[in-house]
């Protein structure tokens, strides 16, 4: 059944995020955005939905009797077609209304797209000299098909879309001639788009023959053959820490002009490396002068074949299991929209440098589901990407300003699209905040703090100059207090957004001050140790110099003094790390668990080597925006007992804070998919409990315990061959009830499909016994009850007087057990009692 939920809400570590979801009756192979609908493709349907993700309209494409997949689906919004592709019967192609793709304009049968479950990239591109909005070629690369459907146009073709152009209706045919691009060795087609305003069109390609991955680029023409004979091409090199030759997803970030800023996600083909996967960035207009030896043109390339390699220009991010990606500019920013293995949605925000700032988690599934390869934007509202999710497909939320209450918060989240407006008082995007100062993110805020500031000295007068990390569309109202025990302690004082400046005597020092910076009505406090640079005179080099920087002062790495920040930057404590503190520092040596579930796990422990003094644990997500902390429950010199709090999916450091807030050692830490209850084997226990339940179901291994409702008492889950836990007792509930059973994993719970049902102890009548040979079989007799209990279940004792004899199980019914003692030599049995 299709189900569509509207305005769901997901909490995550942070914030709420809403988002619309469709479910289809099978797992999505394909779909597109066009400009008021969108098409999803699944192996028996294709779907038109509105941008909301509701139903319009669907079309049965295969069944058991007529197999067929769908494998090219593009929007022609300016003809108000839908033209699509398929491997029925060797191939067809149809173009169908788009407005209603229940109704078919043409339909022909020709080889165009891939074989069944081989790779293909189509994308229309236009034509030179042609209307620009009607008039476009079909570009298409694809693997080889099979023999028996002929040759076709393998490789690279240009397919006219209209009956007007050379050849006609998806003919490659260009004044009587065939165009291809023909590869030499198989190849992976992975993407494809064209710059706009368009002048070359680009294909990026895996090349199993090296393997090597590469990008091929072509002038746009009129003519079929003169584009097809413009080919360029380089191989893409990733990555300097490790080899990455093959090409997952890919999207380009910056249209028009040089350079033509494209990122793609290469792997190293080793799932289990926590580094598996990196996104690169890299300038394809580079791209000249020579055609790569695995490719050939028909009509003859004009350039000479040749090896070029392209380097990136940055390796922006590194992850286990990136699956997809999708790109946008920002003003100067690069935003960066990420898809896991795993099922998550990340983005990330890259500066004019190509420096990353911290990742926010948009989406997250409660198990493995993969994000489909290719992420969509909406091309009326940008605010929205699609993503598709086995079945499923989502239109999440890019920006999520609204769970950000405060200036500060808003700020925090490093995120471009996100500011302070101040008339209506909170954290929006631009577009919602109309004639009104919008304060946000300044170009270098990853290297700064909010508010930074330094001290420097002119003869007895000290000046304390504050700056305010941010971006204002206009002059706010600022202003700035430092106070101390309660007095102004500025003589002097001077404000222009967002810089303020506080002249004061050396004799105040030492002065403990709190800063207080006003924009609006929102305010920005700050505590303050301002010290006599030069007489920081802490024992160790690494108190001396966090001391220095948070004094405001200068710090020299040589020969490790402080003195009067004159003329240079704010520094952060990071300057710090590595300087000896002199004391016994705290080591790691094991942590257990090493890998849970996203919501948690209680009772970790973690093993090492001066933990007495550990104060909390800390845990570092890759390019997490801020880590997390938890304290300690329990220590000894040698082990650490706590809490490990929710997290995202994926590997992160942990290391022991102490009291001075170094965080000592460090330990990994991975996340996991939370567990999931599919079944319980079996469903039914007797009342005085003690009955082995297996559990069944994914992840089980992070399962903390198991709670049988109502009672709040958890039980172990036990772990052999499979996972399982005994029941408890439930006595006095001797009539036949079901309960409700749940997983427990740190703080939070998952329920399990199936009920646990208590029914009466089985209740036991008599007993005969038989003489077979030289055996005795027993019988005993019960009344009748719906246990279903198995041989392992039920041990039976003979006894003839002080004597016991093992009754081995051969038969459970309903209402009797059967059960033998085997004879033994020279003895008669006869038994007594059981």
């Amino acid at each position: 059944m299709r189900t569509v939920d509207l305005g769901m809400l997901l909490l995550f570590q942070s914030g709420i995020y809403a988002l619309l979801e469709f479910s289809a009756d099978g797992e999505i192979r394909n779909f597109a955005v066009g400009n008021g609908k969108v098409f999803v493709v699944t192996d028996s349907q294709l779907l038109q939905l509105q941008h909301d993700l509701v139903e319009e309209k669907h079309r049965d494409i295969s069944n058991l009797t007529h197999q067929n997949r769908v494998t090219i689906v593009l929007p022609f919004e300016a003809n108000k077609t839908l033209i699509t592709c398929g491997t029925s019967d060797c191939g067809y192609c149809e173009v169908l209304d788009i407005s209603d793709v229940t109704r078919s304009i043409h339909w022909e049968k020709v080889s165009v797209g891939p074989a069944f479950n081989k790779s293909s990239v189509s994308l229309l591109v236009d034509v030179d000299g042609g209307k620009a909005e009607t008039e476009k070629y079909m570009l298409v690369a694809r693997e080889k098909i099979p023999e028996h459907c002929g040759y076709e146009g393998n490789g690279v073709t240009l397919r006219s879309t209209l009956d007007s152009q050379s050849g006609g209706i998806f003919s490659r045919i260009d004044h009587f001639d065939e165009a291809s691009i023909l590869s030499g060795s198989d190849a992976e087609w992975i993407d494809g788009f064209q710059t706009s305003p368009p002048s070359h069109s680009y294909l990026l390609v895996n090349v199993k023959a090296g393997p090597a991955v590469v990008v091929l680029r072509m002038k746009k023409s009129r003519s079929k053959s003169d584009m097809v004979r413009s080919l360029q091409g380089a191989e893409l090199q990733c990555c300097a820490d490790k080899a990455r030759r093959k090409l997952l997803s890919s999207s380009v970030v910056v249209f028009s002009g040089s350079p033509v800023l494209w990122v793609g996600i290469f792997t190293a083909q080793e799932p289990h490396d926590p580094q598996n996967t990196a996104l690169a960035l890299y300038d394809l207009s580079q791209t000249k002068g020579q055609v790569p030896s695995h490719f050939s043109c028909s009509p003859p390339c004009t350039a000479q074949k040749g090896s070029q390699a392209l380097s990136p220009l940055a390796v922006v991010f590194r992850h286990s299991s990136m699956s997809s990606v999708a790109a946008e500019k920002r003003g100067s920013w690069i935003v960066l929209y990420i898809g896991t293995t795993n099922g998550e949605l990340m983005k990330i925000v890259l500066d004019k440098a190509f420096n990353a700032g911290c990742a926010m988690m948009l989406y997250r599934s409660d198990d493995d589901r993969m994000v489909f390869p290719r992420m969509l934007f909406d091309p009326v509202d940008h605010q929205y990407i699609y993503i598709a999710v086995r079945n499923q497909i989502r239109r999440v939320a890019v920006t999520q300003c609204g769970m950000y209450s405060t200036l500060r918060d808003c700020r925090a989240a490093q995120d471009p699209s996100c500011g302070w407006c101040v008339n209506s008082k909170r954290c929006s995007i631009r577009d919602e905040c109309s004639d009104s100062n919008w304060i946000s993110i300044p170009e270098d805020s990853f290297q700064k703090e909010l508010i930074s500031f330094h001290v420097f000295k002119v003869s007895t007068e000290l000046t304390l100059n504050l700056h305010l990390s941010v971006n204002g569309s206009e002059n706010p109202l600022f202003t700035c207090t430092v106070i101390r025990e309660n007095e102004n302690l500025c003589n002097s004082s001077s404000v222009v957004f967002p810089n303020c400046t506080c002249k004061f005597s050396s004799q105040q020092l030492p002065a403990n001050v709190t800063v207080t910076v006003t924009i609006e009505d929102q305010k920005v406090t700050e505590r303050l140790k301002l010290r006599s640079c030069p007489d920081i005179t802490e024992t160790s080099p690494y108190d001396r110099c966090v001391a220095c920087v948070s004094a405001g002062c200068y710090w020299s790495s040589r020969p490790n003094s402080c003195s009067w920040a004159i003329g240079s930057a704010p520094q952060n404590v990071r300057v710090c790390e590595g300087l000896p503190s002199g004391r016994n520092t705290p080591e790691i040596f094991s942590l257990e668990p090493k890998e849970i579930s996203f919501h948690g796990k209680n009772n970790a422990v973690l093993r090492g080597k001066n933990l007495g003094l550990v104060k909390k644990i800390r845990f570092q997500g890759s390019m997490e925006c801020s880590p997390k902390e938890t304290p300690v429950l329990e220590r000894s010199g040698t082990t650490l007992r706590f809490n490990i709090p929710s997290g995202n999916k994926g590997t992160v450091r942990v290391c022991v804070v102490t009291e001075d807030g170094q965080c000592h050692g460090t330990t990994t830490l991975t996340y996991g998919s939370q567990p999931t209850c599919t079944g319980l084997q079996p469903r039914n226990t007797w009342a005085s409990g003690g009955r082995k339940i297996r559990v069944l179901g994914n992840n089980l291994r992070f399962v903390d315990a198991v709670i049988v409702h109502p009672s709040l008492k958890q039980i172990t889950l036990n772990s052999s061959e499979h996972m399982w836990f005994h029941t408890l007792s439930q006595r006095e509930n001797m009539v036949a009830e079901q309960f409700s059973v749940s997983l427990k994993m740190g703080n939070s719970t998952v329920d399990c499909v199936d009920k646990l049902s208590y029914l009466p102890d089985p209740e036991f009548l008599s007993f005969s016994t038989s003489k077979v040979d030289s055996d005795v079989q027993v019988t005993i007799q019960k009344t009748a009850d719906s246990l279903n209990m198995s041989n392992e279940e039920v041990i039976v004792w003979g006894l003839q007087e002080e004597k016991q004899f093992e009754c081995v199980i051969d038969n459970i019914k309903s209402t009797a057990i059967t059960c033998k003692i085997l004879g033994q030599d020279q003895t008669e049995i006869r038994i007594d009692s059981l």
